[in-house]
């Protein structure tokens, strides 16, 4: 939506929302006529259950807040008064007292603010522009996209679970535990007493934040199996610890409705590992033991897959990058997709059955399975393409170098969030090329930059460029400036993801995502799914948890020098003005400006 100029040959003031998995990316214009003083946007939303601005952790500087006493204290962090200075913002509905989002139909209110004389102006409702949209779980097209929160290293964490508390389970020894039972004590607030109260967190809370859509997701399907006792589950697992997960699947599997491949490479092999304590818990559970196999192709079983089987059809699959334990669903930043389609599911139950069994494992590299590309182009589904590994290595060749083709032949953008982008790979190779490139906008994060990576380097927005931004999302610093403070440091992986997506904005847009780490030599020797997604609805979801990412981790990951973190408050007016890169036609804001906001 859009306020015209006068004679209407021109938009004065944008705004555009994209749908993502339980989340609104805003993206905001005005016209450069409109740009003097400009110290911001207000954003407002309203639902069924809430009308308020947004929260802005960084706010105007001491001296600003005394010249301009119309600005409450308990109103500085709002928007209202705390103007977001930047052209999109993506928000992520929070909920009640047990923090249960609300969903539904949302209607935004962004409106520029203005500082004149050094005095924030008032807010002027004639440039206000309103966008509506649904803020729901993405569920569209037979297909459920959704994604872990991915923040156990951030001040939000620490606000809901102090800083002390990383932990999510209670020791390193018990498979099974009671999710109920207090997790740690912290201060919160207390609308009750209007002040800080020691209070004690269940797992249970903890766990439901952390893994956001993505667990609820999960304990949908498996509950779907459960409380159906027509319903058999297949399932390829790496890590398996999750304890209500395990719960569901053994309860399963004491009813001889549960038939899973279970990794037993190096780690998951050794006698106190949770995999090998799952598979003497599935062996009491039930006297039928060829109902679990352990194997792992030739290296690693390497998938995330539950189907369900219905009277003797599978009828829904779910796979992704999220491994069923607590460090995929609670520390890891990673994704599910869930597929309500027959075709689909018999087409992964039949790879399934050709994998069990230490013999169908071995040979499983050269069986049509691993040499084919498999399409769907069916009416109500979204178009897309899926492979299996372990391939052959001239498959391999074949599938990397489309993929990669692919990649440096984008025309408007490419996002990404992987887990390790320094592996030997023509597709991560690309993604570096395109980094490194100003062709197109470039946005990712990969996990950790180890020493020997060093060539490859963090690339952090640099103004008055155009090249493309690649964020490390740990190993810099659990430090951050004021207002942002200290949050835990993370033990394992912080993006897991393995996903890439090409052309967001252009004209035939594609995400590749799935478990495959998206290396050469592991997809000729892992059990692994990759997906190759050819739809705008769920492309823009994960371009979006991209770009959620990149913000998020960014700030670990800035030199910065200055004491705090505060908003400009334009006292001296200078090419540093905050807003001035999104209007030079040589920096990436500029392109991000103009590309989010368009048709």
């Amino acid at each position: 939506n859009s306020i015209k100029s006068t004679d209407g040959t021109k938009d004065l003031i944008s705004v555009r929302a994209y749908k993502g998995d339980a989340m609104t990316l805003l993206c905001f214009d005005v016209d450069k006529s409109l740009t003097a003083g400009l110290a911001g946007f207000a954003i407002k939303f309203s639902c069924n259950k809430s009308n308020r601005f947004i929260f802005n952790r960084m706010t105007f500087s001491d001296a600003f807040l005394a010249n301009n006493p119309q600005i409450p204290k308990s109103g500085k962090n709002s928007s209202e008064f705390a103007p977001i200075q930047r052209f999109g913002w993506i928000h992520v509905p929070s909920g009640g007292d047990n923090d249960t989002p609300f969903f539904g139909k949302y209607t935004y209110f962004v409106t520029p603010r203005y500082i004149e004389n050094g005095k924030l102006k008032d807010l002027d409702s004639s440039k206000t522009v309103s966008v509506k949209i649904d803020v729901s779980p993405f569920d569209l097209k037979k297909t459920q996209v959704a994604f872990t929160r991915g923040f156990a290293s951030s001040t939000a964490y620490v606000k809901r679970f102090g800083l002390k508390n990383k932990k999510v389970r209670p020791n390193e020894t018990d498979l099974l535990f009671d999710i109920t039972q207090t997790a740690a004590i912290t201060d919160r607030w207390s609308n009750a007493t209007h002040s800080m109260q020691p209070t004690a967190y269940s797992f249970e809370e903890q766990h439901k934040w952390l893994g956001w859509q993505a667990r609820q997701r999960v304990l949908d399907f498996l509950d779907a199996a459960v409380n159906d006792t027509n319903t058999v589950l297949k399932v390829f697992a790496f890590d398996l610890d999750e304890p209500e997960i395990c719960k569901r699947l053994l309860k399963l599997a004491k009813e001889d409705r549960l038939k899973i491949i279970l990794d037993n490479s190096k780690d998951h092999n050794k006698p106190t590992s949770f995999e090998t304590l799952f598979d003497t818990a599935f062996k009491k559970a039930t006297t039928n033991h060829d109902l679990i196999q352990r194997g792992n192709f030739n290296a690693l079983a390497h998938s995330k897959i539950f189907i369900q089987v219905k009277n003797g059809v599978a009828v829904k699959v779910l796979t992704g990058s999220t491994n069923f334990s607590t460090n995929g669903l609670y520390v890891n930043a990673n994704h599910v997709l869930v597929f309500d389609n027959n075709k689909i599911a018999k087409l992964y139950e039949d790879v399934f059955e050709a994998s069990f069994g230490d013999a169908k494992m071995n040979s499983f590299k050269g069986l049509q399975f691993s040499t084919t590309d498999f399409d769907f182009n069916q009416s109500g589904l979204p178009k897309f393409s899926v492979t299996f590994a372990p391939h052959p290595k001239a498959d391999a060749q074949r599938i990397f170098d489309r993929i990669s083709q692919r990649i440096e032949s984008a025309e408007s953008d490419v996002f990404f969030a992987v887990m390790k982008d320094t592996s030997g790979s023509s597709i991560l190779d690309a993604i570096q090329k395109m980094v490194r490139s100003d062709s197109v906008y470039t946005y990712g994060i990969t996990d950790t930059i180890s020493k020997k990576d060093n060539d490859y380097g963090v690339f952090l927005y640099k103004p008055n460029s155009k090249r493309g931004i690649r964020i490390a999302a740990k190993g810099i610093s659990s430090i951050l400036p004021p207002p942002f403070g200290e949050v835990p440091k993370i033990d394992g992986f912080a993006i897991h993801h393995k996903f890439v997506v090409v052309d967001f904005k252009g004209k035939n847009p594609v995400v590749y995502c799935g478990s495959s780490n998206l290396a050469f030599g592991p997809e000729q020797a892992n059990g692994d799914n990759l997906l190759e997604i050819h739809d705008k609805d769920i492309v823009t979801a994960f371009a979006i948890e991209a770009d959620r990412l990149v913000d998020h981790y960014q700030w670990r990951n800035k030199e910065l020098k200055q004491n705090k973190m505060e908003l400009d408050d334009l006292t001296t007016i200078s090419d540093k003005t905050w807003y001035k890169k999104y209007y030079n036609p040589n920096d990436l804001r500029f392109v991000e400006r103009k590309k989010f906001i368009a048709e």
